[in-house]
């Protein structure tokens, strides 16, 4: 929310995603149903392991495959990076939670998983992983997919989003329980273990931010402003939105470096088929023109057709300076 306002309000409507979700997000997905099932008792050996494994990549691919985004990225297994890995590093964690529901050495009394928390007025809520009851108080706990740490920083430091996370869910907690944890800790996929330091006043303070933010943006939801007054292009919110399709705001604010995403619109000026029956086209737009290499007439039908306004993506960036190749994860839209 604070990133972006237009992204959380065109998610929370429910809008139809732009662009594709990620194999990896979906392997992800996956593996914290595995860690979900586990918290719940509904997974006890490795036959029900197994099986929610497949059965929820099966529904992935169902919904892949009935999306005109993704269904080039069916199968799974084909087209997310170290698949096999990922699964066997879910699979161990889920071993470890199947033998014992501890952490360390500590004797937990009590285990609960899923665990919904809220504020007393309902504006903030979460569902909690994992709160254990040690003999030395509560621990909230949180399992992580993917990479924990901020690539960018020089510290390798848990990345401020999680541990924000787990403060808001300290603070929740507090509301609904009366009593604070004595313990934030993230855990990694690899079985990495990370302790969130924290104190009262800062999940508070947390708490009261996001209530504030709340109560902003309805208020001037409700007085009608334009969509684009609440888009707030960046690096950091743009990178991942799968809406920046229709934000007229980024197109307009965008930096065409290699820090923004790789999106290009413009003019189709020239299209060549290239001896393997893929497309080579350049798209032109005022002075700057692009070249994009290997596009499949399969997934962009609209470039059978004459020149015309095109907006692509998620590409590539090639060897040469403006060229650009498809990937995966690249979307092309006629906006003719």
């Amino acid at each position: 929310m604070r990133l972006c306002a237009l992204r959380e309000i065109w998610t929370a409507g429910k809008q139809p995603p732009l662009l594709p979700v990620s194999p990896s997000a979906r392997l992800g997905m996956t593996a914290h149903k595995l860690l979900e099932l586990t918290f719940s008792g509904q997974l006890k050996d490795e036959e029900s392991m197994l099986y929610c494994w497949e059965n929820e990549i099966r529904n992935h691919e169902l919904e892949m495959r009935n999306n005109i985004l993704e269904k080039h990225l069916v199968p799974l297994s084909l087209n997310t990076s170290n698949y096999k890995v990922k699964q066997i590093m879910t699979f161990n964690i889920v071993r470890i939670l199947l033998r014992e529901f501890n952490i360390q050495t500590k004797k937990v009394r009590k285990a609960e998983s899923e665990l919904w928390v809220q504020t007393k007025d309902e504006k903030i809520g979460g569902k909690i992983d994992s709160v254990k009851y040690a003999d030395d108080g509560i621990y909230i706990i949180d399992y992580k997919t993917g990479a924990i740490t901020d690539y960018f920083s020089n510290d390798n430091s848990v990345k401020e989003e999680y541990q924000e996370q787990l403060k808001i869910y300290a603070g929740l907690y507090y509301e609904s329980h009366g009593v604070w944890p004595v313990k934030l800790i993230l855990i990694g996929l690899d079985k990495s273990e990370y302790n969130i330091p924290f104190n009262h006043e800062e999940c508070l303070n947390l708490l009261n931010d996001a209530k504030s933010h709340f109560d902003k943006l309805n208020k001037l939801i409700t007085s009608g402003l334009d969509s684009t007054d609440f888009a707030a292009p960046s690096q950091a919110a743009c990178r991942y939105c799968v809406y920046r399709p229709a934000c007229k705001k980024y197109w307009t604010n965008r930096e065409g470096n290699e820090q923004w995403p790789a999106d290009f619109a413009g003019v189709v000026v020239e299209k060549k088929v290239l001896g393997n029956g893929l497309l080579k086209i350049v798209v032109e737009n005022g002075e700057k023109k692009i070249t994009i290499r290997g596009l499949s007439p399969e997934r962009y039908p609209f470039l059978t057709n004459n020149m015309q306004e095109v907006m692509f993506c998620n590409l590539g960036r090639d060897t040469v300076q403006s060229y650009f190749k498809e990937t995966p994860m690249t979307t092309g839209y006629s906006l003719s």
